[in-house]
């Protein structure tokens, strides 16, 4: 990888201490640091009076070390004078709360005072640093808090803007948004609240545009700060996304930064080494380029309600992970482990007293085991959209089912038979894939409907997928325009809670939803329990009236993918390179691993990284 690093913050410490911080760094091949996103408070202490001597001093001792530097914009943490002054600024909640100061992402980005105030300190910033530094990060963590959505005065007045630019007449804003259902007819673009603590179910209609204009806002908010570096600075600007994050359109803000960068943090309540692979591959595939892990989690954190450990080695491994994913540099949060603030319980590659930890010399071994950049060979791909998971949240059959856990069960499903999984989005090409699976989509732009008829590989259509237009409305039929390539038509549907199904004459798990098929040009490959059909082929294109499970899609899938993997605990990516193929295989486990590829007996050692072929 070209970026090894850590997260520091060197406005938490006496300046005395700084030098021994950067000692450190240079000894454990610490090349890069993230500083100054929280630092508002520390340059401007009040209105207008800057003082940059700390951050200026941190940036000289850091350049002259040769430790590059990505500069955060501090925008995360408007100040208490400002709030003080301006308390419109700060953001209200689904029921209609302002949520007060004294954490942070307490600001509405559609607040004119905030942006006005925000603006100018990005300006402070890139006018003072512009190329003096190495990479730029836009503010920290968009929408983390659940911040993506703000429903005060002001958010409703650009609101209703945002939609006078989409719909352009109400008559128009009417028939879309099916206003005459519930008597919600409206003859004034004044009359446009946002229906926080209604009764019951919201216009499905107007919350997906509330998704994408609060998606939007932010996105504006990102550009908007862009667009004052790019008049002072010619270096490469990102922003740090999150894990299994799903309020704003990654896709759509990744097209205004040069590169992608992640937070990885482990998702679920025990770890699940494929769940973060999952998220290295979508944030990869946003721009189908290397990204950053410009936070990894060191071992515990502080913000579960329970905070467990972890064995130092593993810090190796998630390094080596994100390399076999892709990754052009890992960075752990954070560096130096702080005694005070809301993140003291957060642990870093220093212990409290300053001390190298373990996490550290584990770290620093694992630069050598991580030289270049992987590119994983396009081989499946996975259809995925931003807006299809807002549609999901919004109005549903079941409530329980969630589509970014149903997309990881086909990933883990195609990693487990030895394959690479990418995500592709409607703008996406998708010839160079061998299969494609589109999954769970409910609304499939006419851009991508034609795709998949021209795909020439197999094609995985499902459950809920070409079934609603752009507005969130039901179409007529389903799957809609894709009724003739799959030779099959969903006349009915409901949800279920989990029923038996037969899959090449074994058991699976059908779970959540389940169709009612006309089958009219296909062979049935499965069945319900009841007998009715549960998955069809035409050709190389299936269909599959449910949702399954992991071990479902490795058995429908194994058609076209052969299983190339036995074991357990491993990740494998393929890759060429010098024109062989080879696979790099990842032993995920504390323990001596035997993993079997494509016949051949593989013994790894703990945690460790082999490339076979």
């Amino acid at each position: 990888m070209d970026i090894y690093g850590a997260d520091y913050y060197p406005e938490h410490w006496d300046r005395s201490f700084w030098k021994k911080h950067v000692e450190l760094m240079k000894v454990y091949g610490i090349e890069w640091v993230r500083i100054g996103e929280f630092m508002w408070s520390v340059v401007e202490r009040s209105d207008g009076e800057f003082d940059f001597s700390l951050l200026d001093e941190a940036i000289e001792l850091l350049s002259e070390n040769g430790i590059k530097i990505i500069l955060g914009t501090p925008t995360a943490t408007p100040p208490a004078w400002l709030v003080s002054k301006y308390p419109e600024i700060l953001p209200v909640d689904w029921n209609g709360r302002v949520r007060g100061f004294g954490s942070r992402r307490h600001y509405s980005p559609n607040s004119k005072a905030y942006l006005e105030y925000a603006l100018r300190i990005v300006e402070q910033y890139a006018s003072r640093y512009g190329d003096v530094i190495d990479v730029w990060q836009i503010d920290n963590e968009f929408g983390c808090h659940g911040t993506t959505y703000s429903f005060g005065t002001e958010d409703l007045v650009a609101f209703r803007e945002w939609l006078k630019e989409k719909y352009g007449t109400l008559e128009n804003l009417n028939r879309h948004w099916g206003t005459v259902f519930w008597s919600q007819t409206y003859k004034s673009w004044d009359e446009i609240v946002f229906p926080i603590n209604t009764p019951t179910f919201e216009n499905p209609h107007q919350m997906l545009d509330i998704y994408r204009f609060m998606s939007d806002s932010s996105i504006r908010f990102l550009k908007s700060q862009v667009e004052v570096i790019r008049k002072y600075s010619s270096k490469p600007v990102t922003h740090n996304f999150m894990v299994d994050f799903m309020d704003l359109d990654y896709r759509k803000m990744a097209r205004y930064v040069d590169f992608v960068s992640w937070d990885n943090y482990i998702a679920t309540e025990e770890y699940d080494p494929l769940r973060q692979s999952a998220n290295h591959s979508l944030m990869r595939s946003l721009k189908h380029q290397p990204f950053l892990v410009i936070e990894q989690q060191p071992a515990r954190v502080n913000w579960r309600q329970v905070n467990e450990n972890y064995e130092s080695e593993y810090l190796a491994m998630w390094t080596k992970q994100a390399y076999l994913n892709g990754a052009m540099g890992v960075m752990p949060f954070r560096f130096d482990q702080i005694r005070f603030g809301a993140e003291q319980y957060h642990a870093g590659l220093l212990d409290y007293y300053g001390r190298p930890t373990k996490r550290l010399e584990a770290y620093s071994k694992a630069k050598s085991q991580t030289p270049g950049v992987i590119t994983p060979k396009p081989e499946v791909a996975i259809f995925f959209d931003y807006e299809n998971e807002w549609i999901h949240r919004i109005n549903h059959l079941n409530r329980n089912f969630k589509y970014w856990d149903a997309i990881v069960d086909i990933y883990k499903a195609v990693k487990k038979l030895g394959y690479n999984a990418e995500f592709v989005f409607n703008e996406d090409e998708v010839e160079g894939y061998d299969v494609l699976v589109v999954p769970y989509a409910s609304y499939i732009s006419e851009e991508f409907l034609q795709k998949i008829k021209k795909f020439e590989g197999p094609v995985y259509l499902t459950a809920m997928s070409s079934i609603k237009d752009k507005y969130n409305w039901l179409t007529e039929r389903m799957p809609w325009h894709l009724i003739d390539e799959f030779g099959i038509e969903v006349v009915d549907f409901g949800g279920i809670k989990k029923e038996k199904g037969y899959l090449f004459s074994q058991c699976v798990n059908t779970l959540f939803w389940k169709d009612e098929l006309e089958v009219f040009s296909a062979k049935v490959i499965g069945s319900f329990e009841n007998g009715t059909p549960l998955a069809t082929v035409k050709n190389n294109r299936y269909y599959v009236a449910s949702v399954l499970d992991e071990n479902g899609w490795k058995l429908l899938l194994c058609e076209n993918l052969k299983p190339r993997v036995l074991g357990k605990g491993y990740e494998l990516v393929n890759v060429e390179r010098n024109g062989r193929e080879l696979t790099v295989v990842l032993n995920t486990l504390p323990i001596e691993n035997n993993v079997y590829i494509d016949g051949s007996l593989n013994v790894l050692k703990p945690f460790e990284l082999s490339f076979v072929g």
